[in-house]
């Protein structure tokens, strides 16, 4: 319970002996320790006859009311309890010059110990600039404080290293720590507060940069596709689905290929057939009407639909061959035919023979024009024939023979 200390509480006691205090109700003008102790409270009392006194700490008990002689701070008994006779004494609530904290002649307090509401009771205020009593019952002066933090701090570094340069440290009270930016980095420092950012020479992840002389080991298109590298290959020999092409390569591998066709020399678009020697893709009106494909213009070979047949024909300065719908022909370089394998119709089947021309039907052949053989004897006897003359003596012959 607590400590209570209160104005004007007296009351009367017949307790003889050095037992406990029965209280035995106020003396008229004052109240009673009831009325401003709880049970178990302690207090200071001083109980006399006015003879005999006894000054001390006592403890209040609401049951029976009594008040126990828990300290004997002084009395007429030498300092000890008093060993009351029979009768009736006084017993009040006092302050104890022992307990009174006053200032002496110097306007100086002495405590021996101070203890606040809670907390560890304080003995002593020491001036020892390196607190050497390391006292836990003691307070140090300010100056004491001061000399004995500056006297650390100076003996103090603060260590620190960075990914190279291995350990370093900074002087506390004389030296200043430098935070200093590298390569894309800038710091600042406000207020109190430091800041590290990088510069504007940094790609970050938004925003438009302009990236020099860099190496993207695996980067990823927006466009989904990804790469593991960017290769300069004139030739083409890696070719990998996951690297892309310099247009320096590009260009080199494109006209490589384009100077192997050397018989080539231009493309003409919509079957332009006039120039050299060229290619041409489209309808043209020197060959067809549409779905043209022409090589060359002296030297050609044409695939075109005219609209009526589908035609395959090679020309030159040598002659032609034409295979177009029912017919094949083989032409000198004069444009006349000179063989000519046709059909007409279901029945009728056409083919040259130099000059002469040969038609063929169901009822026969047909030779237009005549059939010049200029050495017969001579074609007679390389193909081994018999003249109708020479059949008919050879017959007459062979009957006479028989009889």
């Amino acid at each position: 319970m607590a400590l209570v200390i209160s104005d004007r509480v007296k009351e009367t006691t017949a307790t003889s002996g050095t037992g406990t205090y029965t209280l035995g109700g106020a003396v008229t003008g004052f109240e009673t320790f009831t009325a401003n102790l709880s049970d178990g409270d302690t207090t200071y009392y001083a109980c006399t006859d006015n003879t005999d006194f006894e000054v001390g700490l006592g403890t209040f008990t609401t049951s029976g009311t009594t008040l126990a002689r828990t300290t004997i701070l002084a009395s007429s008994n030498s300092g000890s309890a008093v060993n009351w006779a029979a009768g009736t004494r006084t017993i009040f609530c006092t302050l104890p010059a022992a307990k009174a904290v006053f200032l002496d002649a110097s306007n100086v307090t002495n405590i021996s110990n101070l203890k606040l509401a809670s907390g560890t009771t304080v003995t002593a205020i020491l001036d020892e600039d390196g607190l050497s009593s390391d006292s836990a019952t003691s307070l140090a002066t300010q100056q004491s404080i001061k000399a004995y933090v500056d006297a650390q701090v100076t003996a103090q570094d603060l260590d620190f290293q960075g990914d190279t340069g291995g350990a370093l440290s900074i002087d506390l009270d004389s030296e200043t720590l430098d935070i200093a930016g590298g390569t894309g980095i800038d710091t600042s420092g406000s207020s109190n507060t430091l800041t590290v950012a990088i510069d504007s020479t940094v790609a970050t992840l938004s925003g438009t940069q302009t990236l020099t002389n860099k190496i993207l080991t695996s980067p990823v298109l927006n466009t989904s596709v990804s790469g593991s590298a960017f290769l300069d290959d004139d030739t083409f020999a890696t070719a990998t689905a996951s690297s892309l092409a310099s247009s320096e390569s590009i260009k080199a591998y494109v006209d490589a290929q384009v100077a192997t066709v050397d018989t080539l020399s231009e493309v003409l678009a919509n079957g332009d057939t006039t120039g050299g020697n060229n290619i041409s893709f489209g309808d043209s009106a020197a060959a067809g009407t549409d779905d043209t494909l022409i090589f060359g213009a002296d030297n050609d070979f044409q695939i075109y639909h005219d609209g009526s047949a589908n035609r395959i024909t090679g020309s030159g300065s040598d002659g032609e061959i034409k295979i177009q719908a029912h017919s094949l022909q083989i032409l000198d370089n004069g444009g006349n035919v000179q063989a000519d394998f046709s059909t007409n119709g279901s029945e009728t089947r056409l083919f040259y023979i130099g000059a002469q021309k040969l038609t063929t039907t169901t009822s026969g052949v047909d030779i237009t024009g005549s059939l010049d053989v200029t050495d017969a004897s001579t074609t007679r006897t390389n193909i081994g024939a018999t003249t109708l003359t020479e059949a008919s003596d050879e017959a007459t012959a062979l009957a006479i023979a028989l009889g």
